[in-house]
């Protein structure tokens, strides 16, 4: 007959099993908040790259309002929330208006990212452009406020390493920058950019379909008027010539003609011929967006006349600038158009609009007077001779535009316009006329050209000198923004 177990060593069999037990469940105990641990560091720092790339998301997106606010403003900023500021016009007593900025606001749509931890993630950004921002010629940059938002997967606990927790900073239960209590925890960045303009004028010479320089006495170089540096009392100094006298195209020629280009020559998927006298790079992969110029639709100041074709004065105005519209300008003789400013010489500003075309010739001149900055819009042709602009100034304050002709189905212009610039007095200015082709005409010692130019063609012949003025680049009409600076608010 078989003998029992004793009740003691059942006893001591169930401890065994018992502490088995338990040596097995705290195994898998360690090793579920290992896991777990791991899981949510994990997750947690996907969370907080996303809401990283969510926020430079949002900066994007409000770049492209940015820039479609100049090529298409009909339709920019649909679907963005506006101040009052914005809807009733800068500085507006309208409930709301904060008369100091132009306010608008987007929150994304969430985005949901598929797949292990289940992330979500949406933008919230503020665009305005608050007056501190605004210089002096009245141009504005925005500033971006770009709010990356991402779920956080998990309970309200973080997890890793103290060292990458002190650079992390998870929105548990309350939201740290409203307040309010969060059902979920959320990982966010705050990114703030500033947009500034760009000018019309990025180059010393832009051809649209084609630049052809045909006298081997051109020197294209340039130096800047801001800088002492790189001039000398704000003018040209051969002494301290910069080699930024950039020519492009977006066409496939550049005939350089043996010019001396101090700087670099850019044509799209094309050739330079005759280069041998560039000191810069050749680049085959340029392209620039020409935006079009439209003629301003401004009121003509009281006592405006209809045209000029005589000896007259215009005035510049301090602030808002002075209006003026003329179906022609005709000068020829000794015939002089002064554009007089103030009488310390302090900045005063002038708009004219000619419907028609501009014809000089003899000694016939416009002539700008002490710190006046002129915008002329053409919209017939132009042909320049004589004594030509008179501009004491620099390149910058002598801004001429071709405005867009009528366009074709397929949407390109019925017609070319033409823009000569020739005659005994030389150049100092810019033009931007990407529907016109420009001609450049000179040949005297004296024929110094200051500026830039921006033509559909640009066409150079016995010019002596071009000198670029790279203070162009930021300044007359904007055609562009870019972001000049990019900071992470990490509070």
């Amino acid at each position: 007959m078989k003998k029992l177990p004793s009740p003691s060593r059942r006893g001591t069999a169930l401890i065994i099993a018992l502490f088995c037990a338990a040596i097995i469940l705290g195994i898998g105990y360690g090793a579920y908040r290992s896991v777990q641990t791991n899981y949510r560091s994990i997750h947690q720092t996907a969370a907080w790259k996303e809401s990283l790339l969510t926020a430079e998301g949002g900066v994007e997106m409000a770049m492209n309002e940015i820039r479609k606010s100049l090529y298409d403003p009909d339709n920019a900023w649909s679907g963005w929330v506006k101040s009052a500021d914005e809807i009733n016009g800068s500085g507006s007593t309208a409930a709301g208006a904060t008369a100091e900025s132009m306010n608008y606001t987007l929150v994304s749509s969430v985005i949901f990212r598929e797949g292990e931890g289940g992330l979500e993630s949406w933008a919230n950004v503020k665009v305005d452009a608050p007056r501190s921002l605004i210089d002096r010629r009245g141009e504005k940059s925005y500033r971006i406020r770009s709010l990356g938002i991402s779920t956080v997967p998990g309970g309200a606990v973080v997890a890793g390493e103290k060292e990458d927790l002190r650079l992390r900073k998870f929105d548990l239960l309350t939201d740290r920058r409203t307040g309010r209590s969060l059902t979920k925890p959320q990982a966010t960045r705050l990114i703030e950019a500033v947009a500034k303009p760009v000018g019309a004028f990025p180059l010393a010479v832009l051809g649209v379909n084609t630049v052809d320089m045909t006298d081997q006495n051109i020197v294209v170089d340039s130096y800047d008027s801001r800088d002492n540096t790189k001039s000398t009392n704000g003018g040209y100094d051969p002494a301290k010539r910069q080699q930024n006298g950039d020519v492009g195209t977006n066409g496939q020629v550049i005939n350089a003609g043996g010019a001396h280009i101090y700087g670099d020559v850019y044509t799209n998927n094309g050739s330079v011929l005759n280069a041998q006298n560039v000191t810069g790079t050749i680049q085959n992969d340029f392209y620039k967006e020409i935006l079009p110029v439209i003629r301003p639709n401004t009121t003509a100041d009281i006592g405006t006349p209809i045209l000029i074709n005589n000896a007259a004065t215009l005035q510049a105005k301090a602030g808002t600038p002075s209006n003026y519209q003329f179906s022609t300008i005709s000068l020829s003789g000794q015939n002089v158009l002064t554009i007089q400013g103030s009488t310390d010489g302090s900045d005063t500003y002038c708009q004219i609009v000619v419907t028609g075309d501009i014809s000089m010739s003899g000694q016939a001149q416009i002539k700008l007077g002490k710190g006046v900055y002129v915008r002329l819009f053409v919209i017939g042709d132009a042909d320049v001779s004589g004594n030509g602009f008179l501009n004491p100034n620099s390149p910058l304050a002598l801004q001429v535009y071709g405005c867009d002709r009528p366009k074709l189905a397929n949407g390109t212009p019925a017609s070319i316009g033409h823009l000569k610039i020739s005659g005994n007095g030389g150049f100092c200015g810019s033009v931007y006329a990407p529907n016109f082709d420009i001609e450049l005409k000179g040949g005297g010692n004296t024929d110094n050209i200051f500026g830039a130019f921006v033509g559909n063609t640009v066409r150079m012949t016995g010019v002596q000198s071009v000198h670029y003025d790279e203070a162009l680049a930021d300044g007359g009409l904007i055609t562009d923004y870019k972001i000049v600076s990019w900071y992470e608010d990490e509070r």
